[in-house]
């Protein structure tokens, strides 16, 4: 559900739910930082003496490294808690502004992953220092969720004092432009540094049940904290979603090179061999055990297929990677596009070591696209051009459908022409009985006759239309990867909105899918349930 601002939703049975911010920044130094405060009776709670940098989170509210993802856990918040709010806030006496941003999104889900709430977030004027965005409260024992979107003037001191917060001052350094511009850049060992030399950081117990929220550069052992995680699903998640973007996979071996160029997986060379690797559309299958012995390190990547266009058109990418059977979440890692003039990016690295199977998040673009991933992995890879898809044909596409029907079409259309001679017969005969009475009967009869014969025939014609129509959309869901919209299948096929989505209502109604929303917030149906045993039980 995509908000509007002041609009007020349920939250239908809260345990957890977690609240993911996203913006694409103009300025490299912005510094924004997003908070979430208490209130009790409409006043703030008591945090004592506040660092501005070090701002305390209330009970219940968790939020990891990246500072942009949090969980707020329902039943550990003070009993007397009964509204959260979450603000932006920009360092004192910054000379940017919350214009810097653009396409500002936060998205709510619950923690089992079904989406709440999608609320993009209208633009800012130069005046505008902080921000409130949004608010939980309680409302007869209920928690709900509020739009709010209130532009402040104030910095972020200037705010926690308006709130009623004690703020500490000192230290206050003055962030300009011109400041953010001559700050020295970082070194750039660090991302050359090879995996098997890079450190990996400690990590807890609760860190790794809810999931590694990587950096760019860190390395997690797969093998010492996932051993139970041999199959794994890598999900490629684009906001906003651009169509010509593909998931790439290249499997290296330890000479940092390709076996064959077969190696490189697309959308025309999807499996690796060994089946280790198979690759979808939004999602890479892997499974660790059928992986070639030779295959040293699979590396996933993101190319637009319009060589002309950047990986900048997204706000930001996110890959989410979880244990394909068991669903436990291994790691995310999201990668921000801004000041990013690359057509082609690596965004993971799966490598062996001594001990087994880690991952690396890598997050390095590259301006020439695959042919410079070509000349660094010494192979010539395929040229991916943006094809559109071809209409289908429309009596082709029927006709495919309704071969397994001709026959019994045929039958009950010749019963449906039977039945016109008839009732016609029964007119001419219904002439003749105005002066013969005795001829009444047969006109009747013959009547009655044709009109069973044509409500039969065309009940029949009209079952074998929606058998035939039905069997079009399912041909149409599998070749959309089991996921598709009632204005795609209108759009390009011989079916209008309203008889797609009386169908695809009617599948859904037999359980075979089911309705959900996508990163926009917009309903599609989705049959993978549909898909092959065979490949959910080889994977």
């Amino acid at each position: 559900m995509k908000l509007i601002v002041g609009q007020n939703i349920s939250i239908e049975q809260p345990s957890t739910i977690d609240i993911d911010f996203a913006w694409r920044s103009l300025e490299s130094n912005l510094n924004l930082t997003v908070h979430a405060f208490a209130f009790t009776n409409g006043k703030i709670a008591d945090l004592g003496q506040v660092n501005p940098n070090k701002i305390k989170l209330p009970d219940g509210v968790l939020r990891d490294s990246s500072d942009r993802h949090f969980e707020v856990l329902f039943p550990a918040l003070a009993a007397d808690v009964d509204r959260i709010a979450f603000y932006g806030l920009l360092p004192e006496k910054s000379d940017f502004s919350l214009q810097a941003m653009s396409h500002f999104q936060i998205r709510i889900n619950h923690q089992q992953g079904d989406r709440i709430a999608v609320i993009d977030v209208d633009a800012f004027s130069k005046k505008h220092k902080s921000a409130l965005f949004f608010e939980l409260y309680k409302h007869n024992n209920s928690w709900k969720l509020a739009y709010k979107l209130q532009p402040l003037n104030t910095h972020r001191v200037q705010t926690l004092e308006q709130l009623g917060l004690q703020v500490v001052k000192k230290n206050i350094k003055k962030v300009t432009p011109a400041a953010a511009q001559s700050k020295p850049k970082p070194q750039q060992q660090n991302q050359q540094q090879s995996p098997l030399l890079a450190s990996e950081p400690a990590l807890t117990e609760a860190e790794i049940l809810a999931g590694i929220n990587l950096k760019k550069g860190q390395n997690i052992s797969l093998t010492k904290h996932f051993k139970y995680c041999a199959s794994i699903t890598c999900k490629l998640n684009v906001v906003p979603k651009i169509e010509d973007l593909d998931l790439n996979v290249i499997a290296l071996n330890s000479n940092n090179t390709l076996h064959n160029v077969k190696d490189f997986l697309y959308r025309e060379n999807t499996l690796l061999r060994g089946d280790g690797v198979k690759l979808h559309k939004d999602h890479v299958l892997i499974n660790l055990a059928d992986i070639p012995a030779d295959v040293n390190k699979i590396q996933l990547l993101i190319t637009r297929r319009s060589g002309g266009k950047r990986i900048s058109s997204a706000d930001f990418i996110e890959l989410d990677l979880t244990g394909t059977h068991t669903e436990q979440k291994i790691a995310k890692y999201v990668s921000e596009t801004s000041d990013k003039n690359y057509n082609t990016m690596v965004l993971l690295d799966i490598y062996r070591q001594a001990e087994g199977w880690s991952i690396r998040a890598v997050g390095q673009g590259f301006s020439g696209g695959l042919d410079k991933i070509g000349e660094r992995y010494k192979f010539s890879p395929p040229k991916l051009r943006a094809i559109a898809q071809a209409p289908v044909n429309e009596n082709e596409a029927l006709n495919a459908v309704a071969i397994d029907n001709s026959e019994d079409h045929a039958k009950h259309k010749k019963q449906q022409t039977l039945s016109y001679y008839l009732m016609g017969a029964a007119g001419v005969v219904s002439l003749f009985a105005l002066s013969r009475l005795l001829l009444l009967p047969l006109a009747a009869i013959l009547a009655g006759l044709g009109w069973f014969m044509y409500q039969r025939s065309s009940k029949a014609l009209s079952s074998v239309h929606e058998e035939q129509l039905e069997r079009l959309v399912l041909n149409i869901i599998k070749a959309n990867n089991y996921q598709i919209t009632a204005f795609e299948i209108a759009a390009n096929h011989p079916v209008n909105i309203e008889q797609s989505t009386k169908v695809l209502d009617k599948l859904c109604d037999k359980g075979l899918g089911s309705t959900a929303f996508n990163e926009e917030g917009s309903v599609y149906y989705d049959f993978s349930r549909l898909k092959s045993t065979a490949d959910k039980n080889h994977w």
